[in-house]
């Protein structure tokens, strides 16, 4: 199963060298885009990475994930 686009988007924006990081985030990026990436393939951890990858791309917002089940 291919990623989602807010996956996409968060991986991208993680792997980005012209965005501007907080120092603990610069730390862990490349492996956090990674682990994502790794998640979005696996059925039982898919849900996980899609909330946290909404949460990169909109910061702030809060997801339930109990609204995100089908």
């Amino acid at each position: 199963m291919s990623q989602s686009k807010t996956i996409t988007e968060a991986v991208l924006l993680l792997r980005d060298e012209n965005l501007v990081w907080s120092s603990d985030m610069e730390d862990v990026k490349l492996e956090l885009a990674t682990l994502l990436e790794v998640s979005a393939s696996n059925e039982m951890t898919r849900f996980i990475a899609e909330g946290l990858a909404k949460r990169i791309v909109s910061p702030g917002t809060v997801y339930d994930p109990q609204l995100e089940k089908r």
